[in-house]
């Protein structure tokens, strides 16, 4: 079908990839194919992307961000419950899975929000949810959230009988303000981790600081570092002033700079993609957009050699699959999905907002530098050129 440099096993190939049904059936020298200008790397995976819809249409769509995730490289997306209404039941997450079916460009799935009004039915439905969809996750489940609902004492986390993910910020060290980077302290994030690690093993959200990323690399839980808190810090205040508000906040240069320095200790590479129009920037809501520009940017990095292209793929791909238990998802392998990205290194670009595809209209990388996808296959379909919906829930 297609032949090029192939990031295969750990390395890159000059190879074919011959496509069957939807996936890969061989991959070889001696496969003929439609000659590829660039590299050819794994479709990514983001696990952690809040769509918005429902009520909050006006910033965001299960349409609209999914077309972001296309144009980023991205074949599937984790999409995170607490939407309005919260993703808190069987009826509305099968309401919310049934319109991603029929809007979705890449494919999808939904974690399970745990609130306080669900708890002390959350492993009778996690059942009910299992049995007809793929379930990822419970979470993110939030330690510290300005809605008491939201908010999950630490001795719950025990009661769940499934995967959890956490958004670690131990609510004594949080404090309203503007801009947040000086109320929400960074004890927050790393006491929390601390006291998570005694309850048991967690997938944690977006890490932010030094300590906890040591914390959790020496444990049996994973993590994800999130583009903003790798390649943005406090400094950014005085290029993007209001926007700044990001939850957990952004660090001081030095932090940022030792956490791509030790891009290494992540286990997951994750946009935590959540839009908010800039009216209620003004107002100081915390989120980023970044579905779009995550790969784009990261390979650009790698291309200059900041991370190796190794790395990336383990971050972006394999490792979210493995973890989250996608099956024949995460890299370009005999019997898996024909998911793939073609980048030509020498098509570099700068970021400008006007040209992204999230409704929310800005982003906060305006002017960085990434290399988008030139060609995005999902199940060996290109579809960034049609821009068809091939995206799939992922079901039982």
């Amino acid at each position: 079908m297609i032949r090029g440099k192939i990031f295969y096993k750990g390395k890159f190939i000059e190879a074919g990839i011959e496509v069957e049904d939807g996936k890969i059936k061989r991959i070889g020298k001696l496969v003929k194919g439609r000659e590829l200008d660039g590299i050819i790397l794994p479709a990514g995976i983001d696990v952690h992307v809040h769509f918005r819809d429902f009520r909050e249409s006006h910033k965001e769509t299960i349409e609209s961000g999914s077309i972001s995730a296309l144009y980023g490289g991205i074949c599937l997306v984790v999409d995170q419950p607490n939407t309005n209404p919260p993703i808190e039941n069987f009826e509305i997450y099968e309401e919310r899975v049934k319109k991603a079916e029929k809007e979705s460009y890449v494919d999808y799935a939904l974690n399970l929000a745990l609130t306080k009004r669900n708890l002390e039915k959350i492993n009778e439905t996690i059942s009910k949810i299992s049995e007809k969809y793929f379930l990822p996750a419970v979470g993110e489940v939030f330690i510290q959230h300005n809605d008491e609902n939201f908010q999950i004492d630490y001795g719950e986390l025990g009661k769940v009988k499934h995967k959890l993910t956490i958004h670690a910020e131990d609510p004594k060290f949080v404090q309203k303000g503007n801009p947040n980077f000086l109320y929400r302290k960074r004890e927050a994030e790393i006491v929390a981790i601390k006291k998570c690690l005694e309850i048991g093993n967690f997938h944690f959200c977006h890490i932010s600081t030094k300590d906890a990323a040591e914390m959790i690399s020496k444990s049996k839980s994973t993590f994800e570092f999130s583009p903003h808190h790798l390649l943005l810090s406090e400094e950014d205040y005085s290029r993007i002033g209001y926007l700044i508000n990001v939850n957990p906040p952004l660090r001081k240069k030095y932090e940022v700079e030792w956490l791509l320095k030790n891009f290494c200790l992540a286990d997951v590479l994750a946009s935590d993609h959540a839009p908010h129009l800039v009216e209620e920037k003004k107002e100081g809501v915390s989120g980023f957009p970044g579905v779009e520009v995550m790969y784009p940017i990261f390979v650009y990095l790698a291309s200059k050699g900041l991370i190796s292209f190794k790395e990336l793929v383990e971050k972006i791909a394999i490792n979210p699959a493995k973890i989250f238990g996608f099956q024949d998802y995460g890299e370009i392998e005999e019997k898996k999905y024909a998911n793939f990205v073609v980048f030509d290194l020498k098509k570099v670009e700068t970021i400008r907002a006007s040209k992204l595809h999230s409704l929310c209209g800005w982003t906060p990388y305006e002017g960085f530098k990434a290399v988008f996808p030139e060609e995005v296959y999902i199940r060996g379909e290109e579809v960034k050129k049609s821009e068809t919906k091939l995206g799939k829930s992922l079901r039982r």
